[in-house]
């Protein structure tokens, strides 16, 4: 299922809308284009802003080439009047969702998960990712599980320097929190979203 919002017919809600009841009297058809391109120019400029504060690490979440962004598209609504006209941004990303929403992470199978300690900055690479090597950590050589403080954890063993290393606590579910803000980025817009259809009504009018 996709999450996506649309600009649609609350047209009259956020412009001026004087100028917008001339326009449509004296040029519809003109009209029609120049808010088709304020919608583009809208949803363009959202997506631009959202990737640059929301997708650049915290306080958002850091996205990856060919990751969650890619996964939102738009499209125009089509319509034969003005106040059908739209235009939608959709994803059908599950991790998109979970990011924006909030979930609650656990092992399908009703074993613990492992999650690795931020921490060992060993077990990352230079932009966050796990490395290959440790998405599996009950397949790890050397990996022996260890009570602390009451938790469990998966400890690497370093028998040359007889010492015991946590790469992993284990836990029965794992919280993610709200942190992509994609509606709320776009409800930010608000000023910048009226000021840019205004524009459009403003470049119909030109003609008269």
């Amino acid at each position: 299922m996709a999450f996506a919002f649309a600009e649609m017919s609350e047209l009259k809600l956020e412009i001026n809308t004087k100028n917008l009841e001339r326009a449509i009297r004296l040029f519809p058809k003109e009209l029609k284009y120049k808010i088709a391109d304020g919608m583009d120019h809208a949803t363009r400029k959202f997506l631009k802003i959202f990737k640059q504060t929301r997708l650049q690490g915290p306080p958002g979440i850091k996205g990856r080439p060919h990751g969650i962004f890619t996964h939102f598209s738009r499209a125009s609504l089509l319509s034969q009047d003005i106040e059908g006209m739209g235009m939608v941004i959709f994803s059908d990303s599950k991790i998109a969702r979970m990011h924006e929403q909030g979930a609650t992470l656990k092992n399908p199978g009703g074993g613990k998960l492992a999650v690795p300690l931020s921490a060992r900055k060993e077990l990352f690479t230079s932009d966050g990712r796990l490395k290959k090597q440790y998405k599996q950590p009950r397949l790890l050589k050397n990996v022996i599980p260890i009570q602390l403080k009451g938790k469990t954890f998966l400890a690497k063993v370093k028998k040359k320097l007889r010492e015991l290393i946590p790469i992993f606590v284990l836990k029965n579910s794992v919280r993610i929190r709200p942190r992509l803000m994609f509606y709320k980025t776009w409800d930010d817009m608000q000023n910048e979203r009226i000021d840019i259809l205004n524009k459009s009504i403003e470049k119909a009018l030109n003609k008269v």
